[in-house]
């Protein structure tokens, strides 16, 4: 079973999954940012600033990865502790809610993003994911993402 006809085959599972998926591309540039695990309390401050629009925080033993979007980044004075920086990213929630237990539903989707060239960083949540891409890669990131879901929508409707 290759969804989308790219000849790399999913799991059944995994194609009705994605047959009901729909993305949801925020409108926002997002900036991913690496800093020191000390700066996590001020991180928690800057991403409370952030209410409806995506933000992610990931707090680690080695760093603190946080997600803002890019107005809120540049007038930020957490920008002087970074050890790194990426952006303008968008960001692509997968508007599907998933169990805990399923397996695979990314792998897919990621092994056809990166067949097109284009580098994903996803950022799960409880209940859907979330994929930042560079924002000159967002129009075919879009196109991968869309064509893979019609494809999964195809093997589900033949099964």
């Amino acid at each position: 079973m290759n969804a989308a006809g790219s000849g790399l085959p999913v799991d059944p599972r995994v194609a009705s999954l994605w047959s009901r998926a729909k993305l949801l591309v925020w409108p926002e540039r997002y900036v991913l940012a690496s800093l020191p695990s000390s700066a996590l309390p001020e991180s928690a401050r800057l991403l409370s600033s952030s209410a409806g629009k995506f933000a992610a925080l990931v707090a680690e033993r080695d760093e603190v990865s946080l997600t803002v979007e890019q107005g809120v980044w540049s007038n930020s004075e957490l920008r002087r502790q970074a050890r790194g920086a990426a952006g303008p990213l968008r960001s692509i929630t997968l508007d599907l809610q998933l169990d805990l237990d399923v397996c695979g539903f990314l792998a897919p989707a990621a092994v056809r993003l990166a067949a097109a060239g284009i580098s994903i960083v996803p950022q799960c949540g409880y209940l859907k994911d979330h994929l930042l891409v560079h924002e000159s890669n967002l129009e075919r990131t879009v196109e991968v993402l869309e064509a893979f879901i019609l494809g999964c929508r195809r093997q589900t409707f033949q099964e």
